[in-house]
């Protein structure tokens, strides 16, 4: 141990450190109180060290803090003894060995978990989280993720998304997209972003919340809808919602228009419409999502259109007996 010259004590850095495994006495704590005030840098490590040491003990039971414990009993030589001594002040030099060692491992445990996920172009990528969430990303679609040790944040920047949230009562699951903010426990869950926001329930609970507006409580077989710059539930079959994560996109008196859009985003490829008085067209049924050639027929078959292929993939969707221009 490394002692100031000048009082005979422990370095503050020391101090701090033994403070976590047993109470200074006035002429340390007074030293560590000097140095504490004394420059931005020692606030700072002290805030931070002591916002490490509540977090450990808010997380007692997590299986990474009582890997961390046994660590430090092992490297400190106490074995199974730890627990009894637990109960009586440790020596200054063994506090010492065990508060460095938790403090470090806790550091990392503490430190965010970032990753960015991205679908391929014309696939649907298949998800696991770090927490363990399962989530299916629309062909192109991009998502971002921030774990802590109090908090799973989700931003889906781009594209549908359908979560299978893991439960955790000591970490809220957000899931940011557009303006909004879901948060869940354990719930399973349609995102679609597409010319609409569609937010639909099929498992647990869900709070949709904005700024400027009342947060709405979704139910299970409940849809938030964004309309315009208004939005509404409505109860319904969301499991046809999430269709597109098993291949399949179901309809139910849907405008072409907006079966295009759908079917563009769970395929990954272009699906347009040439003449936009065909939007308005209604169709009713279950369609698979690829291959496109069995789109255009299965469209051909409901409405009064006619579908091509373009080089790249693309479906174009034409009136009948017109001559189709992508």
């Amino acid at each position: 141990m490394t002692h100031s010259p000048e009082q005979g004590l422990p370095d503050p850095s020391q101090l701090l450190a033994a403070s976590l495994t047993r109470a200074l006495t006035p002429a340390e704590q007074a030293r560590l109180d000097a140095w504490a005030t004394s420059s931005a840098a020692a606030r700072d490590e002290v805030a931070a060290t002591r916002e490490a040491w509540m977090a450990l003990g808010l997380a007692a039971e997590d299986p990474a803090i009582q890997r961390m414990r046994s660590a430090a009993r092992r490297q400190s030589g106490l074995g199974r003894a730890l627990p009894r001594a637990l109960g009586r002040p440790l020596s200054a030099g063994l506090g010492l060995a065990i508060a460095a060692t938790l403090v470090a491992g806790l550091a990392l445990w503490m430190r965010p978990v970032e990753r960015v996920y991205t679908a391929p172009a014309h696939d649907a990528a298949r998800l696991t989280l770090a927490d363990g969430s399962a989530v299916t990303l629309s062909p192109g679609g991009r998502l971002e993720t921030r774990f802590t040790p109090g908090h799973r944040a989700v931003a889906l920047i781009r594209g549908d998304a359908f979560f299978a949230v893991q439960h955790d009562k000591a970490r809220p699951f957000t899931v940011a997209v557009r303006d909004r903010t879901l948060t869940v426990l354990g719930t399973r869950f349609n995102v679609s972003d597409g010319e609409s926001l569609r937010v639909s329930l099929v498992e647990g609970s869900l709070r949709v919340s904005q700024p400027g507006a009342a947060s709405v409580v979704l139910r299970p077989g409940e849809r938030y809808l964004e309309i315009g710059s208004a939005s509404a539930v409505q109860a319904g079959n969301v499991a046809d919602d999430a269709a597109w994560t098993g291949g399949r996109l179901v309809l139910n008196g849907a405008t072409l228009g907006e079966a295009a859009q759908r079917l563009s985003r769970a395929s990954g490829r272009r699906v347009a419409l040439s003449d936009p008085a065909l939007a308005t067209l209604r169709l009713s049924g279950s369609l698979r999502i690829t291959p496109m050639e069995d789109v255009g027929a299965a469209l051909e078959g409901l409405l009064p259109i006619q579908t091509r292929l373009t080089p790249a993939g693309d479906l174009i969707i034409s009136p009948r007996n017109s001559s189709a221009h992508g």
